[in-house]
């Protein structure tokens, strides 16, 4: 190798390592970015989300699950916390899931929202 191409050499090896090594352009999987924090949907946002799709009130939703446009009027607050928890003990073979995953404060405002359905 003749003097002239050694400097070529040594400024290519001295660029190729540079980029091979540089923090900067290595490649990191993109950390996972959590979404916002969701607020806790209640009341009628919640029965609008979860329950719309079986139930009707004012004539909207589903037709699944009995009509709850009265609802509150005709069952008291303990009754329909208990068939959100655990509707197959009060009517056994309902195709109503357990919505037990709920927050106390998401059956309160659900129960609520319900109750004022006269």
């Amino acid at each position: 190798m003749n003097l002239v191409q050694r400097p070529y050499l040594i400024a290519t090896l001295a660029l190729a390592l540079l980029a091979g090594c540089s923090k900067k352009d290595q490649q990191h999987p993109p950390e996972a970015k959590r979404p916002p924090a969701q607020m806790e949907l209640t009341g009628e946002a919640l029965f609008n989300e979860r329950c719309r799709d079986c139930h009707i009130v004012n004539d909207k939703g589903g037709v699944v699950g009995p009509e709850l446009s009265h609802v509150g009027s005709k069952r008291d607050r303990r009754f329909l916390e208990q068939v959100i928890r655990e509707p197959a003990k009060v009517y056994p073979g309902t195709a109503m899931p357990p919505y037990d995953t709920f927050s106390k404060k998401q059956i309160d405002s659900l129960v609520d929202y319900l109750s004022g359905l006269k």
